[in-house]
């Protein structure tokens, strides 16, 4: 036996839902060899040749079988956090708000919120922040943070972090919450105090006896899993949810969402999910979902372009404002489009006319939006952003294969771009090209992780295998 057997790759399907193949190549063999040589099962065998390490490895597999303790060192092995506070903020401005409003609807209720995978605590803690910076008092929620790795627990609790922690240009919260020391900064014990912490599996139904949930933050996890254990994931997550509750995923999963009863809670760029009135339900095919325009799914004039498809930013770059179009990429020939030479124009109005599309098709006026993105492609040249609205549009029709063809040519031009990585990969599962769409997410993966943290500070660090908020990978 070696460390590539399938038996490993089975048993961690079995133990957690993840696919090893979606933690990235090999991931999963230097694991397993990792924890052969910190348990000292091959150490005297180093050096002896092939035989004997494969011995060894017969050995690991042997005591990972016999040890529950050692089965959760792997897993660990495989979890490298990679979270930061108020990740895709549009979340937490939409969970403000809907808390507000069914509070103040029911002045005697406490909102429930769950957190899973919560990894080192960045998710919970804005939860909480998000909440008292609403004028919502500690006694009107609760929050339950669980993952299943005990290390990243302890790392939440401790609530001291360091720069990679805080991105995306804007600390106004933590100023108000957080006090700097020669470690870090450290979370205030009010935020602290909100949150409960537990070490557990997110397919362990019976954690804290079946409460049911208003909001849950399931982000960025969904994608790890294969095709069953997502689906099992997501009926788990809607048996917890409350009547009216709403669960906010992340920008890669919504389609993964719309494959069960539930439907968008038409929440520009938050990625939230409800449960689909009855009177909507009906079955849809994995296959056909986001090809065939129906009258229950396809938007119709004045419906928000973010709305209807989840479109997504850079995870390292949130904002709040409801438009944000990237500088135009250099102008780069793609085969498959022709377009007169660039013709003179002020840099400054090039941008505003593609700021002009976003904004109409935010506004639902697809037509409109479709005609400015191409015209700014003719008069500006091949340019990455706009092809991507372009992506948006189409893909917000139901237009699939267009939608697939402008993320591609998007991708031509900057093949970092996360947004269109991340999209392209959905279109490519929901079509059943389960290996494509995870070779395209170990890119969006490799994408995030190289967007650069803040540098105005100084230096002091579920399931969330490689990092549930986004593994380097939540």
């Amino acid at each position: 036996m070696n460390a590539t057997d399938p038996c490993f790759a089975a048993w961690l399907s079995q133990e957690t839902g993840i696919d090893a193949h979606s933690l990235g190549i090999n991931a999963l063999e230097r694991a397993v060899l990792e924890r052969v040589r910190t348990t000292r099962a091959g150490s005297a065998a180093a050096g002896s040749g092939d035989a004997t390490v494969d011995a060894a490895v017969d050995t690991y597999w042997q005591h990972l079988n016999d040890s529950p303790d050692e089965r959760l060192a792997l897993i660990e092995a495989l979890v490298v956090p990679e979270t930061w506070f108020f990740r895709d903020r549009e979340a937490f401005v939409a969970l403000a708000r809907l808390a507000n409003e069914k509070l103040a609807r029911d002045p005697a209720r406490v909102l429930r919120v769950l957190s899973v995978p919560c990894s080192s605590g960045e998710e919970p803690y804005s939860v909480a922040m998000a909440l008292l910076d609403a004028g919502i008092g500690p006694e009107r929620f609760s929050i339950d943070a669980i993952d299943i790795s005990a290390r990243v627990i302890e790392l939440a609790q401790r609530a001291v972090y360091g720069r990679n922690s805080f991105r995306g240009g804007e600390y106004a919260f933590r100023e108000r919450h957080f006090s700097s020391t020669e470690g870090g900064w450290v979370l205030n014990e009010r935020v602290q105090q909100t949150v409960r912490f537990a070490q557990a599996n997110l397919f362990e139904s019976s954690h804290n006896g079946g409460a049911r949930y208003d909001v849950i933050f399931c982000r960025n996890v969904l994608i790890y899993f294969h095709r069953d254990a997502q689906d099992r994931a997501i009926q788990i997550l809607d048996g917890r949810l409350a009547e009216d509750g709403t669960i906010f995923v992340g920008p890669a999963e919504t389609g993964l969402m719309m494959r069960h009863a539930l439907s968008s809670a038409r929440i520009p760029l938050a990625f939230a999910f409800q449960r689909t009135p009855p009177e909507e339900a009906a079955p849809r095919s994995v296959a056909s979902f986001g090809k065939i325009p129906d009258a229950r799914v396809t938007p119709a004039a004045g419906t928000a372009l973010h709305s209807v498809y989840g479109t997504t930013r850079p995870a390292a770059t949130p904002a709040v404002a409801p438009v944000r179009v990237r500088a135009p990429v250099s102008n780069v020939p793609v085969p498959a489009v022709s377009a007169p030479a660039p013709a003179p124009a002020c840099a400054s109005a090039s941008a505003s006319s593609l700021v002009e599309a976003r904004r109409l098709a935010d506004a639902g006026q697809f037509d409109k939006a479709e005609h400015e993105a191409q015209q700014f492609v003719i008069l500006n040249g091949t340019d990455a952003e706009a092809f991507y609205l372009l992506g948006l549009i189409a893909d917000a029709r139901g237009r699939s294969a267009d939608a697939s063809d402008y993320y591609r040519k998007t991708l031509y031009l900057d093949p970092a771009h996360y947004e269109a990585l991340t999209h392209l990969a959905t279109l490519l599962d929901m079509t059943g090209d389960s290996a494509g769409a995870q070779q395209l997410m170990r890119r969006a993966q490799r994408a995030a992780a190289r967007m650069p943290a803040t540098q105005d500070m100084t230096d002091t660090p579920l399931n969330s295998p490689r990092g549930a908020h986004g593994t380097r990978r939540h």
